[in-house]
């Protein structure tokens, strides 16, 4: 199996836990579209990855002792990230105050940088219990630059091939 230096769930937990000191205490923070898991009960955080674009080409390095080639692809990341509780607005623009700053971007792993946001927006929605949910939204954009490690075929050693002056090509 090949290896990938890092995955959308460790760009998911990261981010997780940049959002942890922005909302109270004891507040879950969990990933969308995760089948069989309900959402967790006011105040929560919810976490949809909404894209990614590769930001250029993919390059290759090549380690020929260990026989393997590294494919590296700068990536952006857009990333959704939802606040619930009657305080939401707040927490989203604290959120997203610190994500935009010079100190939010040094919280952050050098393999992984906020790159922009949009304003949070709120986005009301309807409880199952037929009553007006508070939410607020903001989505994210971060870089990251996975590389994926594949076995490469290389020569070991060369044997030079014995060419007298009669086989060659007459010009």
């Amino acid at each position: 199996m090949y290896q990938t230096s890092i995955t959308i769930d460790q760009v998911i937990d990261i981010l997780a836990d940049f959002v942890t000191p922005f909302i109270p205490a004891g507040a879950e923070i969990v990933r969308a579209q995760v089948n069989r898991v309900p959402q967790p009960g006011v105040p929560c955080v919810v976490l949809t990855e909404l894209l990614t674009n590769a930001l250029q080409m993919a390059w290759e390095t090549h380690d020929g002792a260990a026989q393997t080639t590294e494919i590296n692809e700068p990536t952006r990341i857009d990333i959704q990230v939802d606040f619930y509780d009657a305080q939401a607005s707040e927490y989203c623009k604290a959120f997203k105050s610190a994500f935009r700053s010079a100190w939010g971007f040094d919280q952050f792993p050098a393999y992984l940088k906020p790159l922009y946001s949009g304003d949070g927006i709120q986005s009301p929605m309807i409880t199952g219990e037929q009553q007006w949910g508070n939410r607020w939204t903001i989505t994210v954009s971060l870089q990251y630059n996975p590389s994926v490690t594949v076995p490469q075929q290389s020569a070991q050693a060369l044997a030079p091939n014995s060419v007298s002056a009669a086989d060659l090509p007459q010009v």
